[in-house]
């Protein structure tokens, strides 16, 4: 069973035909059809699962191109996933090989190309452990294909692949599960590992429920990058200060003051106000007031943020300082006067900057986050990018 054979010396793929093309390929006396693997006269079939292929009219008996052993729905699969390809506009090969800059050899079920983008597609229909799996791919990495994985699910009631170690949902090996329910011949492949949003409104750590896409539908919104990976959590934090203005008490001139200091990380994506390490200025260590000071201070037009001794306090802290006289001002003042410009919405958000990632915590332990791990999502099903808001400090998901 083949995709590709020679028609007068010419290469064409079963999957580039729609069915009544191909049954007119049938009715086709005048022109020669040959295997492209030993040249001798091939037919046209069509199987009972409407796989188009090609076959030798006559068993081959001293070439080595006789099947290879592939069942008739693992060739389905591959039949389905190359015409989807092609209709969307890919330049597909079956069975290609390649070799890594590392000379490692490598055969792909099937071959995509469109522009500079290289893809190689595997269906694995026989058992494969993850650790076989992320080695092949690291294979495709150094020739400069990406990779992407179809396994095969299990019984009906085992339809997800997705077990054991391939629980582990990374960007760099895009694995997902085929399953077709034999008792219902007319259904179609469905593909798992796929997520979309829950419909619960307020959620921000557990967010996706799992959905199932038809096979075509998939490959169809994988390759117009439409499932997106995104992990869990992001690899920097962004702040971004809130400004009012005041009055020196010194010098009763109009100054800028940085009112609040707000953190904001992303969940798989989507990004929300860490209210946890969010707050006032005296709150920050030192390198992120160095970091404030250094970004922010001279485009929003306030004085870089100095420490403060209060003897009613018994010692230091950060504060602001006015501009024009350089008196340093009290933080009871500051916070007043943000009171007043929240209530007369007249406060100012800064652009945001980059700095190093806030804690991860779960359970209210502080973990090491794991910045690789993520889920496949279909992006209409992700949210507005709307602001979210986190208060809790024990909530027993990672932010």
């Amino acid at each position: 069973m083949a995709f590709v054979c020679l028609k007068d010396d010419k290469i064409i793929y079963s999957f580039h035909y729609v069915l009544k093309d191909w049954i007119a390929l049938k009715e086709d006396k005048h022109s020669s059809f040959k295997m492209s693997c030993c040249n001798t006269p091939a037919i046209l079939k069509t199987s009972k699962l409407g796989t188009q292929f090609f076959s030798h009219k006559a068993k081959p008996t001293d070439t080595d191109c006789s099947s290879g052993g592939e069942t008739a729905e693992h060739m389905h699969i591959k039949y389905l996933v190359s015409k989807t390809l092609f209709e969307c506009g890919w330049d597909v090969q079956v069975e290609r090989r390649g070799v890594s800059s590392k000379g490692e050899e490598w055969i792909a079920d099937i071959y995509a190309t469109k522009g500079k983008i290289k893809i190689a597609i595997e269906v694995q229909w026989s058992p494969q452990a993850f650790i076989e799996t992320k080695r092949r791919q690291q294979v495709y990495k150094d020739s400069g294909v990406r990779g992407l994985w179809l396994l095969r699910s299990g019984s009906i009631k085992d339809r997800n692949a997705i077990t054991g170690d391939y629980l582990y949902k990374t960007k760099d090996v895009p694995v997902f599960s085929v399953y077709k329910n034999k008792k219902e011949p007319s259904s179609p492949y469905k593909v798992f590992n796929v997520n979309q949003e829950d419909t619960e409104e307020g959620l921000i750590y557990d967010r996706f429920e799992p959905i199932a896409l038809d096979l075509e539908d998939f490959i169809s919104r994988m390759m117009s990058s439409q499932i997106k990976f995104y992990a869990k959590y992001s690899r920097s934090t962004e702040l971004f200060l809130k400004i009012i203005k005041q009055k020196c008490w010194a010098c009763k001139r109009s100054m800028n003051s940085v009112a609040e200091v707000v953190y904001r990380n992303t969940n798989y994506g989507v990004p929300y106000e860490d209210r946890r390490y969010s707050g006032h200025i005296t709150d920050c260590d030192s390198e992120t007031i160095h970091v404030i000071n250094n970004n922010l201070a001279q485009a929003y037009g306030f004085a870089p943020l100095k420490s403060m001794y209060s003897k009613t306090m018994g010692g230091s802290f950060m504060s602001n300082s006015c501009p024009h006289c350089g008196v340093l001002m009290g933080n009871f003042f500051t916070e007043q006067a943000f009171i007043e410009a929240r209530y007369h919405n007249r406060v100012i958000q800064t652009d945001s900057i980059n700095i190093s990632r806030t804690p991860v915590i779960v359970h209210g332990k502080e973990i090491e986050a794991d910045f690789e791990r993520g889920e496949w999502v279909l992006l209409n099903a992700l949210p507005k990018k709307s602001q979210i808001t986190v208060n809790t400090d024990n909530h027993n998901a990672g932010t």
